[in-house]
């Protein structure tokens, strides 16, 4: 097998999951960034959606996170990030689909935001509530042990490490005091915490911050 060229930027919490799996699995994989950005021509030359991450195996182009995680415990299964049953296994997928679906899109619409000359105070206090709604959600439904999938660290888990922590940084930005559930920070520091969560989380924080002080004119504590 062709070894894996994975596009991706430091900033994105999706591109955070996918090397959260790399690292869990010990796959080795090229990492490189858009070639002119992506969404430019000659990166959908290679990746037809023009999005990030994206992941090219020889012949093989898979360009959604949730597929290319899949992918890889499927094609690399051991460690296993699913569990042997059925029903637990749809349980950490519904799990997963929440965070792609309903907890991460109110971030999304507020990075447009960030910058003080562009910001609309409308947007962002329905957006900060709707991502505080969505982690209340999140305790309702979850059960983290310490993580979704007790001790193990599954696929469902590998979307939020970022997650949080951006949910954090957009907080701070806008000088708001997030409301988190005490179960899900428990969550969060055991996945902070996570051998093979914690250097890929420390890169996108990084990234993270950097674009936070770009946008604002100064750095930002979160």
């Amino acid at each position: 097998m062709a070894e894996p060229v994975l596009y991706s930027n430091d900033v994105s919490g999706y591109c955070c999951k996918v090397r959260i799996v790399l690292a869990h699995k010990s796959i080795a994989c090229e990492e490189r960034m858009p070639p002119d950005g992506y969404g430019s021509a000659a990166y959908r030359a290679i990746v037809p959606t023009g999005t990030i991450p994206a992941l090219v195996i020889g012949d093989l182009v898979l360009s959604e996170s949730e597929a290319i995680v899949e992918y890889l415990d499927e094609a690399w299964p051991a460690p296993a990030m699913l569990p042997g049953d059925a029903a637990s296994r749809a349980r950490l997928r519904q799990l997963s689909r929440f965070h792609d679906s309903r907890l991460e899109p109110p971030l999304r619409a507020l990075f447009g935001q960030v910058a003080p000359s562009s910001r609309d105070g409308s947007i962002v206090g329905a957006n900060l509530a709707l991502f505080e709604a969505r982690l209340a959600e999140l305790a309702r439904i979850a059960a983290p042990a310490p993580l979704l999938g007790g001790a193990m660290l599954t696929l469902a888990d590998c979307g939020y490490p970022a997650t949080f922590m951006l949910g954090r940084g957009m907080a701070a930005a806008f000088g708001h005091t997030l409301a988190m559930p005490s179960v899900i920070e428990g969550f969060e520091a055991a996945l902070a915490a996570h051998p093979s969560v914690a250097p890929a989380l420390a890169r996108c924080r990084a990234a993270t911050e950097a674009w936070f002080a770009a946008k604002l004119g100064t750095p930002l504590a979160f």
